[in-house]
């Protein structure tokens, strides 16, 4: 019975191992083959899309309406992934991801959600 706890044991600990290893090699979470003027576009799970753009991570939501003969993205809302990393995130790289998200949903109205709508509504 002890032999047979040590080798569950064993198995539980490589594969914690193989989890941890393969999520580490995850190129979703690696950044570092984009170039400082590229954003990246990536459809997630139903309805949901994720930007990457100079570090900064943004996740969309799609809502979509009825046409004359398909659906269409009408209206796109965004969210910081990690709102604490926004320092130094500009007008301009609101403006860069609002351009690809457009290029992909040119229906679409885009709505931001806080901090980075706080961005928007301040006077230039």
């Amino acid at each position: 019975m002890k032999i047979l706890f040590l080798l569950l044991l064993a198995g539980a600990a490589i594969l914690l191992f193989y989890t941890v290893m393969k999520a580490r090699k995850n190129p979703a979470s690696d950044m570092s083959h984009l170039d400082a003027e590229e954003v990246e576009y990536r459809e997630q799970y139903d309805h949901h899309f994720s930007l990457s753009y100079r570090g900064y991570r943004m996740i969309g939501k799609k809502y979509l309406q009825p046409r004359e003969d398909r659906f269409e993205v009408t209206k796109v809302v965004m969210n910081a992934v990690q709102p604490d990393r926004l320092s130094g995130f500009s007008r301009n790289d609101l403006y860069k991801m609002e351009e690809c998200i457009l290029s992909h949903f040119p229906y679409a109205s885009i709505e931001w959600k806080h901090p980075i709508k706080e961005l928007v509504l301040t006077e230039i």
